[in-house]
């Protein structure tokens, strides 16, 4: 605006300096100063925007090399994040597949302790002692007091038995109680098959002759009534322990024919047909030739020996797969290791508090102070057993390699 009024007064400056001519002449001039002002203003507008859009073309083309610059810039590192993601990949798959190695290794250790675990044996033959006749570790002896109540109830101090010598009778029925038929359906229940056939044969002498009645029958099962629920108890007991054992031990099998068949197919994912149907190879001896993380790590720089920098292709290349549902089958076996430690121990503390209710039972047949001790001892053994399994078994060393595994 400051530039427009100077233009004019320039232009008119002439004018005013000629102020004698007609008012017309005036006139005529004063519209053609206004005329070439205005054609001359025109044009001053015309350069004044003509440089204004040079300099927004200057500034947008100034923009434009920074934005060009800019993109230069990050396709740069979208190639090296490219690469660099790639060989980040292609680490986390490689330490996957060595660290799964790892983890079957260990996998196959625990469940090896679960089959074969034999810290147990000192614990169950302390109970299997409870079993023999001749025990006495409860305060009394089967033998002893079935030839106690034999004597009272049936022999009553005579020296015949229908005929029969009452010594050789008593001969003969210790036969039966310490040396039991283990054959059919007592077998279980040995003890109380041989007690049953004592019974049975003071009913056959009660038949046969005039020595012993129905009323000494009567009274000798009543007396024998206890011991027979005592070691019935014991063996029920063993029955159901052992029915649970059987069960862990179907899921045991089980759990080692997966992981098994899991071993195989990561070998055979790195190495093809290393492995096929036909191979009867042991678990420990398949991992120890074939799976070892030495021998995983050395077939892995096989493959990518001659271009180990070209990440893109390795993580494609179905040697070096690895499937999602392999880490998900590793943490059912993972899982299932624990369970089966769990499971364990609980059959065992099961077990010791069925016998506990037995023993408690079987105080009036029994020595208090010696029924208290075999308890003691037995939740001592206990104690060891289960210190011992958890030992062998190491759950806490597959949930450390599983979690190795797991991180890539």
């Amino acid at each position: 605006m400051k530039k427009n009024k100077v233009l004019l007064v320039i232009l008119l400056f002439p004018f005013f300096g000629f102020s004698q001519g007609p008012s017309e002449s005036m006139k005529d001039s004063v519209e053609v100063l206004y005329k070439k002002y205005f054609e001359l203003k025109k044009s001053t507008d015309s350069i004044q925007k003509s440089s204004a859009s040079l300099v927004e073309l200057q500034q947008n083309l100034d923009n434009f090399k920074q934005i060009v610059t800019e993109n230069n810039r990050l396709i740069g590192e979208f190639r090296d994040d490219k690469f660099h993601t790639a060989q980040q990949q292609f680490t986390f798959r490689k330490n996957k597949i060595v660290n799964t190695s790892e983890f079957v290794y260990v996998a196959n250790v625990s469940l090896n302790a679960i089959r074969q675990f034999d810290a147990t044996a000192t614990y169950l033959s302390r109970i299997s002692a409870l079993n023999n006749p001749s025990n006495t570790d409860l305060g009394f002896s089967l033998t002893e007091e079935v030839n106690t109540i034999l004597k009272k109830n049936i022999i009553k101090g005579g020296k015949k038995i229908n005929g029969a010598s009452s010594d050789k009778f008593m001969s003969f029925m210790n036969n039966i109680i310490e040396s039991p038929i283990t054959e059919g359906f007592t077998s279980a229940v040995p003890v109380v098959g041989a007690i049953r056939s004592v019974i049975d044969i003071v009913i056959g002498t009660a038949v046969q002759g005039k020595d012993v009645n129905l009323q000494d029958v009567t009274r000798l099962k009543e007396d024998l009534k206890v011991y027979i629920e005592h070691y019935e108890g014991l063996a029920v007991a063993q029955e159901k322990f052992d029915q649970n054992l059987s069960n862990l031990s179907i899921r045991t099998n089980a759990l080692t024919e997966l992981l098994n068949t899991y071993t195989i197919e990561r070998i055979n994912t790195l190495s093809p047909n290393t492995i096929n149907s036909k191979d009867t190879l042991g678990l420990t001896t398949l991992i120890n030739k074939h799976y070892t993380a030495k021998e995983v790590q050395e077939k892995i720089e096989a493959v990518t020996r001659s271009n180990p920098t070209a990440y893109e292709s390795h993580l494609v290349n179905h040697r070096l797969f690895y499937p999602d549902y392999a880490l998900n089958q590793a943490k059912f076996i993972r899982d299932e290791v624990e369970s089966l430690r769990e499971q364990y121990i609980l059959t065992f503390r099961a077990y010791q508090k069925s016998l506990e209710g037995v023993l408690n039972k079987s105080r009036n047949i029994g020595d208090e102070k010696e029924i208290n001790k075999i308890i003691s001892d037995l939740n001592r053994r206990l104690v060891i057993v289960e210190k011992n399994f958890n030992e062998s078994v190491n759950v806490e060393g597959v949930n450390l390699k599983f979690r190795q595994l797991s991180t890539y």
